[in-house]
């Protein structure tokens, strides 16, 4: 009787122990859709923003990026040349700084080493040598014939050779090699 006592015991402290395991369920909510006419209003307001920008008309270009973005904020070709543009104008610390996030949703390798570039050529004009340095040599790595890498990185294969840049750029000229990219 104390042995069936002890199966009862057993057997209801099993039943209450499996009865209180938990079950999590994750519900993911789905991202809010955009509408399509959203992208592809967005998607004019950058073309628009390129045409202007390629003009040399980097104030109303900002203004066109801005408006590509309210209308789909995770346009990567917005930000990216959102950030030109701003570097273009000559808000270089801005420009740095939106490089810097939109390189995390960058869409492939390839523009992956066009942002690092182009990060390099923004150091470039605010006078950080060693940190331009760093941001070709990540470019490179991905593709080492980027026109930017190419026009103003130097990297010597010797031994012990620091690498260096090339030159400096002068008034919009290393922008303006990112502008062959628009199309």
């Amino acid at each position: 009787m104390i042995i069936d006592m002890g199966k009862s015991l057993l057997f209801i402290f099993v039943f209450f122990a499996l009865s209180c395991a938990e079950k999590t369920v994750v519900v993911k909510e789905e991202p809010k859709s955009r509408a399509p006419g959203m992208a592809v209003a967005s998607g004019k307001a950058v073309e628009n923003g390129k045409k202007q920008l390629s003009k040399g008309h980097c104030k109303q270009a900002i203004h066109e990026f801005y408006k590509a973005l309210e209308k789909d904020p995770q346009n990567f070709e917005a930000l990216y040349w959102l950030g030109v543009a701003e570097g273009v104008c000559g808000y270089y610390p801005q420009a740095y700084d939106r490089l810097t996030f939109v390189v995390r949703y960058a869409p492939d390798d390839i523009w992956r080493a066009r942002v690092y570039a182009t990060m390099g050529i923004t150091l470039l004009y605010m006078g950080k040598e060693d940190d331009a340095v760093a941001y070709f040599e990540k470019a490179r790595a991905i593709d080492p014939r980027n026109e930017l890498v190419v026009a103003y990185y130097e990297n010597d294969h010797k031994k012990n050779k620091k690498h260096k840049i090339k030159k400096r750029p002068k008034d919009r000229e290393g922008y303006e090699i990112t502008f062959r990219w628009m199309y």
